[in-house]
């Protein structure tokens, strides 16, 4: 760490940033599919002293990175911490194998915790939780057409209870722009750093976003203004926070602030998948920072959470079975969120719109994450139990003969319990072995005409994806087969991890499709199109 910070200090934090977020465009970081050949072509230009030993490892390993996501956010972090508003500019090529080396630094520097073969299952998982939080995904699209969904779809849904908050004209007054164009602002302004990468490299400044490039669009200078300001930091304002913000790997101060002014006017993004997640999961907490509303709020879009898995059963299920929305025991309390019977199968699902915290995300330690994960999806608090123990409770209660509703038991033969989270968190690798820990499947065994599956755990994205086959598979015959190519149950129900979906052809989505009117939305109110 003293190494890093000598190599960092001497340099204006401004022209660091700025090549970092040059760096982070040319590869794509963000993305899932690294380029290995820029990322070597890149270490060439730039660390030519490192280069013979680095391309000794490739050649041994040819899918090694030396500028990855993590590399690069954590020294801009850093830089964020030692380096002056008026420090050096990097104004030749040594200076830029100086900062740039870092990331060889950074690679070792951003696991701060050390494995050890006494380490459990919970210290695995608390080691791999940072890393796995920022691995790039493709779930941009169906996080912003959720979001829509849940303002445009759902919220009007709940307008007549007695706690009903109208969501979409909450975060306009909160914000000074609607959710919409709010997310068209993040969608358009991201397109600058993600497309014409190669293109940009021959222009005087690439990768700089300034006010003008919505001059053409359909959008006031004014909302372009509050969405800039919304979104964006200096470099003093960066330098201030990193102070005060604990060393580690969260980025959250780049995930707050993804644009960077490091003039007037005119900004950078050291990581364009942030930006883009403000039309995501990010959504929601700028409407949570903007408005000022922060338990209650928090717990009534965790109910429209719950109410939009309802409405997606409903929209997407194509399969032959029957789906129970907030299913009842007969003395009138809740068995689950959901379930659905196909045939003799019977799937429980428990829906959790919890959100890690961040000690729990990245602190490296399993008792804090322990700690979190029993109050959030294993045991619950205060005498209410949440996930694990609400299934298990629940399953019990059922085969033990407390009717649920509508449901038949003498003609279920399998069950499979299921846990859906909001936040991919949650289903980090290992985190499903130990929710299987916490669910003791032997107290079953007494109800010998019914086989208990291992608990699942998967994301509301996973349900998306996998309720479009359900015209030609069974959402039960989609979990035994992803069981049985995935024992571990890690991973997305993908087609990579799901052999019965392989050449399958997904039916209509309502997620996907709300991202393709998005698309067609966008391109009217900017360009009239």
């Amino acid at each position: 760490m003293r190494l890093l910070g000598e190599r960092l200090s001497p340099f204006q934090l401004d022209s660091v940033l700025v090549g970092i977020a040059r760096i982070a465009g040319l590869l794509k970081t963000w993305q899932n599919q690294p380029d290995f050949g820029a990322d070597r072509a890149l270490v060439r230009r730039f660390l030519p002293s490192y280069y013979p030993a680095i391309r000794r490892l490739c050649e041994e390993r040819p899918d090694r990175l030396t500028f990855t996501r993590l590399g690069l956010l954590y020294v801009a972090k850093h830089a964020c911490r030692v380096c002056s508003l008026d420090g050096g500019s990097v104004g030749n090529d040594e200076a830029a194998e100086q900062i740039l080396s870092c990331c060889l630094l950074a690679n070792d520097l951003v696991l701060e915790r050390m494995p050890t073969p006494a380490d459990t299952i919970a210290d695995k998982a608390a080691n791999l939780l940072p890393f796995s939080n920022y691995v790039p995904g493709n779930s941009y699209p169906m996080d912003l057409a959720r979001n829509l969904l849940l303002i445009e779809e759902i919220a009007p849904r709940l307008a007549g209870r007695s706690d009903y908050v109208d969501v979409g004209a909450l975060f306009e007054n909160a914000t000074g722009i609607g959710p919409l164009q709010f997310c068209e602002l993040a969608f358009g302004a991201a397109t600058k750093f993600i497309t014409r990468v190669d293109e940009q490299m021959l222009d005087s400044s690439p990768f700089v976003l300034d006010r003008g490039y919505f001059r053409d669009a359909g959008v006031s200078e004014r909302d372009v203004g509050l969405f800039l300001d919304r979104l964006s930091a200096t470099p003093g304002v960066l330098h201030e926070q990193a102070a005060r913000d604990s060393a580690g790997a969260d980025f959250l101060m780049f995930q707050r602030h993804p644009l960077i002014e490091f003039a007037a006017g005119a900004y950078v993004c050291p990581d364009p998948g942030f930006l883009l997640d403000k039309a995501g999961p990010s959504l929601y907490w700028t409407l949570h920072e903007a408005s000022g509303r922060s338990g209650g709020l928090l717990a009534y879009w965790a109910g429209m959470i719950e109410f939009y898995v309802n409405w997606l059963f409903e929209e997407a299920y194509r399969g032959r079975g029957q789906i129970y929305t907030g299913p009842l025991f007969a003395d009138g309390t809740q068995a689950c969120d959901l379930c659905l019977v196909e045939g003799s199968s019977l799937i429980m699902f428990e829906v959790k719109a919890s959100v890690l915290t961040t000690r729990a995300k990245y602190s490296f330690s399993s008792e804090t994450l322990m700690a979190e994960l029993h109050k959030k999806a294993i045991t619950g608090e205060d005498g209410e139990r949440k996930g694990v123990a609400q299934l298990t409770r629940n399953l019990g209660r059922f085969l033990a003969g407390d009717d649920i509703r509508g449901v038949s038991r003498d003609g279920i033969k399998t069950i499979y319990p299921l846990l859906v989270f909001l936040d991919h968190g949650f289903t980090a690798p290992g985190l499903n072995r130990i929710y299987n820990e916490h669910f003791d499947r032997r107290q079953f065994r007494q109800y010998r005409r019914c086989t208990i599956t291992p608990m699942f755990s998967l994301t509301v994205e996973d349900l998306e994806n996998a309720l479009s086959h359900t015209h030609e598979v069974n959402f039960s015959a989609i979990l035994d087969s992803y069981s049985r190519a995935n024992p571990a149950r890690f991973g997305e129900l993908s087609h990579s991890s799901v052999p019965v979906l392989q050449g399958k052809v997904p039916g209509p989505n309502p997620v996907r499709e709300r991202f393709e009117r998005f698309g067609e939305e966008l391109a009217e109110h900017f360009f009239g199109v």
